[in-house]
């Protein structure tokens, strides 16, 4: 990720807010933000799934880790709709750009795993190294 991106994350975090990361955009930024309260459930749900159901290799279905969070946190007050598909598979796509998670290449349907060694989807903004 960009320096400006880990600036305008470090930004959105003092408003109580994330930035979402994206690989595939200029300077890794999607454009928008979520409420911090929901990222950090959010991130804990999917890392949780994705320990709890990993195979033998580390991966689990992106299928399987959408149903966790959604059986999870579908009742969540800080979910008022109850649909979290898409806050699942956005922050999955932030994680992956943060280098926590990681598609299984050529994997059908989607497969995810853990990154070795990446304990935490935040970047202190007081240290020089990226996650």
């Amino acid at each position: 990720m960009s320096e400006r991106a880990w600036r305008e994350d470090a930004e959105a975090r003092a408003r109580g807010r994330v930035q979402m990361f994206n690989s595939t955009r200029p300077d890794g930024l999607d454009g928008w933000t979520v409420a911090l309260e929901q990222y950090d459930a959010l991130v804990a749900a999917i890392l949780g799934a994705v320990d709890a159901f990993a195979a033998d290799d580390g991966s689990v279905p992106l299928k399987t880790v959408v149903e966790e969070v959604q059986r999870q946190l579908g009742q969540h007050p800080a979910f008022p709709g109850g649909r979290l598909s898409n806050y699942t598979r956005y922050t999955k796509v932030d994680l992956e750009a943060r280098g926590v998670l990681e598609r299984i290449p050529k994997s059908s349907p989607q497969r995810i795993r853990r990154v070795d060694g990446a304990e935490s989807s935040r970047h202190d903004p007081g240290n020089d190294e990226m996650p």
